[in-house]
């Protein structure tokens, strides 16, 4: 009897110690938020997010992590880039490995592979780990309309094994694969961008005659998006968008008047009054080409000198 007690009594011990000998481990990403992007200069930035782990076990073990970060509700067609979706619209953009490699998985059909981290528990059988996920928007974004765009990483998006080194491989998955969610996301916001040539009349010997010149304005609007350009007088007293001045600093007091129309018969002046007198478009990504026509008049010859004229397009949104 005293020896049946003593069985089990020490099966019940080697039992208590057994959770204490397997290793645990808990793991978190943080979500992506690119903010507000656009398409100007600069409107595309990047941002990171940390893979956190958590792991407890044998006291001085090590234990091998195999993060699997697959594409995310968006998809994608190569694992580079993710795809954010706002409808049918898409962005793209990427997760990064410090090294700048792609961050991949193991049990997606692409060739990109996640990290092999190593964590090393203390005396006390704990640790901890952080990594680094660089996001970055890949592409162009042209295409897209303005809006929320996102991608949703649950269940099987994130598979993430571990298990103690050197036992553990992470080309195939144990029981022991637990899961991360976090989301990417990225405000896909209005905005214009314009480029403008100078209006050249060259070279004139005499105003008995009408001269012409144009200019080509880039207008660059996200897609979808609603705008207007209008132009000012210029810099040198013009009241109107037909009575514009050329002036010369050689020659104080002496200007040359002239107009900016919309159409190559110059009856439609250009100016900066909205719903009257200023061109409008709708944005497509991508640029777009107004022409300019410039006209002076027949007027009296001005002082010989070199004429000029500062125009300011303002481009409404």
């Amino acid at each position: 009897m005293r020896l049946i007690l003593f069985t089990l009594l020490a099966l019940v011990i080697s039992g208590a110690r057994l959770p204490a000998q397997a290793q645990s481990c808990s793991f978190s990403i943080a979500n992506v938020n690119f903010g507000n992007i656009n398409i100007g200069p600069g409107g595309t930035p990047s941002t990171t997010s940390t893979f956190t782990a958590t792991c407890s076990g044998l006291a001085n073990r090590t234990i091998t992590i195999c993060p699997n970060i697959g594409d995310g509700t968006g998809s994608s067609t190569a694992g580079s880039p993710r795809l954010l979706t706002n409808g049918t619209r898409t962005i793209g953009y990427d997760l990064l490995q410090p090294n700048g490699d792609v961050w991949g998985s193991y049990v997606w059909p692409y060739a990109a592979r996640p990290p092999v981290l190593s964590l090393t528990l203390n005396g006390s059988g704990s640790g901890t780990l952080s990594r680094t996920i660089q996001a970055v928007i890949s592409g162009s974004i042209a295409g897209a309309n303005t809006g929320l765009y996102s991608s949703s990483y649950t269940t099987f998006h994130t598979l993430i094994d571990y298990g103690y080194a050197p036992g553990q491989s992470c080309s195939t998955v144990s029981n022991r694969a637990a899961q991360a969610p976090f989301t990417v996301q990225a405000n896909n916001v209005a905005t214009c961008n314009v480029t403008t040539t100078p209006m050249d009349f060259g070279t004139v010997a005499d105003l008995g005659t009408a001269q012409s010149a144009t200019s080509q304005l880039g207008i660059t609007c996200t897609r979808g998006t609603n705008y207007t350009v209008g132009l000012s007088n210029g810099i040198n007293g013009g009241t109107s968008p037909t009575n514009r001045k050329l002036a010369s600093a050689s020659a104080p007091g002496s200007s040359i008047t002239y107009g900016i129309y919309r159409d190559t018969a110059f009856s439609q002046p250009w100016g900066q009054t909205v719903g009257s007198n200023t061109v409008s478009g709708v944005g497509t990504g991508t640029q777009q080409l107004v022409t300019a026509y410039g006209r002076m008049p027949v007027q009296a010859k001005p002082s010989p000198a070199s004429y000029s004229d500062t125009i300011v397009v303002t481009v409404s949104y």
